[in-house]
């Protein structure tokens, strides 16, 4: 997926959700900012944030890939 994707794909949902970026960002525990920065397609953020504005959305990501299985067997191992 590509960022332009990723950002129209979180304006969407939070707009069919009938959120305003501040109380997505309460919901998520993140700053409006961080919702700001996602919809805006600034890389300012960390992947925990990313993955907490998400998950209020209920939109899940799925990584694919010729190494996504190898990557899935080495977490797997150190945990």
């Amino acid at each position: 997926m590509q960022t332009d994707q990723l950002t129209s794909l979180i304006a969407w949902h939070r707009r069919k959700a009938g959120l305003s970026q501040t109380e997505l960002a309460r919901h998520a525990g993140v700053s409006r900012y961080v919702v700001q920065d996602l919809e805006a397609g600034n890389g300012r953020t960390t992947w925990a944030k990313l993955m907490a504005v998400l998950r209020v959305l209920n939109v899940a990501l799925k990584p694919v890939g010729p190494l996504v299985e190898q990557w899935k067997s080495a977490r797997r191992a150190h945990e």
